[in-house]
């Protein structure tokens, strides 16, 4: 919740709003869950198993860097 709240005091500094702007947001942890949520387009980006399930179950982009061994 705490990225969602400097996005938003980003964006307020700017005199923009989250309905003023396009948000692609990356992450690999469910610990950015909240901000995922607020994105225009989430993406889940070598995310941890409970991410991933997650944005399976949303229909969220999954993009997968790196192959695992």
């Amino acid at each position: 919740e705490g990225k969602v709240d400097r996005v938003s005091q980003w964006l307020s500094i700017r005199g923009l709003d989250w309905d003023d702007v396009h948000i692609t947001f990356y992450s690999d942890s469910i610990n950015d869950l909240h901000l995922l949520e607020a994105a225009d387009r989430p993406v889940a980006t070598n995310p941890d198993d409970r991410l991933r399930a997650i944005a399976r179950e949303r229909g969220w982009r999954i993009l997968d860097l790196f192959r695992k061994k």
